[in-house]
């Protein structure tokens, strides 16, 4: 019986364990569903011959650290078991944590992200050991729960148990696989510094006929927000683009051969163009290594769909996710923000830092990189899209830059439109059972180059 055979042969047992993983509302805030997924995963890992332990962190919730295999080489395999929230819960076609498999699909809140890759990893392992025997390599699994609200803790995490932590390569999360169904490889990620602006000018809300005479926070607010970008996407914040470093001749060679669709992912999105008219080479340096401010919500005053009010809002509220790229430092760009608003008359505003993480780079020719390329020949019929730098972000830096692991994010369960973050979200249940299939080459591969 081939490998993919025995897969199949179990596509139900591993789909109950997703199910049951994606059951549980391990959300922020909820420290008993958090709690409810570490205990989960003691409970599978057990039984495939793992040695677990709680890293606990301050008021962090736990960090789990299994480790099973034998071997000269060990791999350090980052996920996190948290997942997004799940409103606005009206746009669901389901219970979020109720997961429903439709038309090959399965949908729950954190299938695609992270859970899918999370337990095809586990039934990997699993496959594995019945299979072919004893693990090849030592892997250390590392997954934490707070990688939703932007790993606050995980820095001085790893920093405090960087002894227990040591690898010769990190498998981080899981890229996916791209529009033309090209499995993807990133090796950096994207920093952020997450910021909630507040303009406060009423001691309460006011009739509106006042605004005649009584200036209005949510004006204001819109004005500051309008200061800082332009309609292109270049963010007018002095000394922003002041640290970033320019893609290197290997990085733009990369990109050149990135397969990417811009007509299925303006299709995707609804629109006829990009921002700035961005097309080709361009677009794809855009991408990858231009750094972003984007408005993630704004609140202020009366919302409710089809009634009316006439009001003054006291308070108007937005918070802005600025994605970095390096060397930019998020408490530098923090300051560059809040001197800018100062600087254009707008330093009644307040600035708090919600999360901040630094943008990461790790080698493309490292040992853990060329085994997950190697892998995607035996599971995948197109060659892998390698890139330089994923545009979203994860907590890497820590594990790449001040461990200095290797460190790559590989081919998984999501694709452009599995809906991570929104609701609805979604895997194929053969992009599941290929990422099992394709766990089990990544380690055959790095056992043996």
């Amino acid at each position: 019986m081939s490998l993919r055979d025995v897969i199949d042969a179990r596509r139900d047992r591993y789909l109950e364990w997703l199910s049951q993983a994606c059951s549980i509302p391990s959300l922020a805030g909820n420290p008993q569903g958090l709690q409810a997924m570490v205990a989960w995963l003691e409970g599978i890992l057990g039984p495939l011959g793992a040695a677990t332990e709680r890293l606990a962190f301050e008021s962090a919730p736990d960090v789990l650290l299994a480790q099973l295999g034998g071997g000269e080489r060990t791999v350090l395999v980052y996920d996190h078991y948290d997942v997004q929230p799940i409103d606005p819960v009206s746009l669901w076609n389901q219970d979020p944590f109720a997961p429903a498999l439709e038309n090959g699909h399965l949908y729950a809140r954190g299938v695609a992200d992270n859970k899918g890759d999370l337990v095809a990893r586990l039934a990997a392992f699993e496959i594995y050991r019945e299979h072919f025997g004893e693990l090849p390599v030592r892997l250390k699994l590392l997954i934490e729960g707070e990688e939703e609200v932007g790993s606050p803790s995980f820095p001085a995490l790893v920093e405090r148990y960087a002894d227990k932590l040591g690898a010769d390569g990190c498998i981080w999360e899981g890229a996916g696989v791209n529009h033309a169904g090209a499995p993807e490889l990133v090796f950096g990620a994207k920093g952020l510094a997450y910021l909630e602006l507040v303009c406060s000018g009423l001691n309460d809300d006011q009739h509106s006929s006042v605004s005649v005479y009584a200036p209005s926070p949510v004006w204001r607010l819109v004005e500051a927000l309008a200061s800082l970008r332009d309609e292109d996407g270049r963010v007018l914040v002095e000394g922003f683009y002041d640290d970033v470093v320019a893609p290197t001749p290997e990085d733009v060679a990369a990109l050149e051969t990135l397969p990417f669709d811009e007509g299925a992912e303006k299709a995707r999105l609804g629109i006829s163009e990009f921002v700035g008219g961005a097309s080709g080479l361009d677009l794809m340096i855009r991408a990858h290594f231009e750094p972003t401010c984007n408005i993630a919500g704004i609140h202020a005053g009366f919302t409710v769909p089809g009634a009316s009010k006439t009001v003054l809002p006291k308070q108007a509220l937005a918070k802005l996710d600025l994605r970095l790229v390096p060397e930019q430092d998020p408490e530098d760009i923090v300051a560059k923000v809040r001197a800018h608003l100062q600087a254009h008359g707008f330093g009644d505003i307040s600035v708090a830092a919600l999360g901040l993480e630094h943008p990461a780079r790790s080698p493309m020719d490292s040992l853990i990189g060329r085994a997950a390329a190697i892998a995607c020949e035996s599971v995948y019929e197109l060659t892998p899209a390698v890139s330089p730098l994923m545009i979203a972000t994860g907590p890497m830096h820590p594990i790449a830059h001040f461990l200095g692991i290797p460190t790559v994010s590989p081919a998984g369960v999501c694709r452009p439109d599995s809906k991570i973050h929104a609701p609805n979200e979604n895997v194929a249940v053969t992009d599941f059972l290929d990422t099992i299939e394709y766990t089990v080459q990544w380690i055959r591969a790095f056992a043996t180059l």
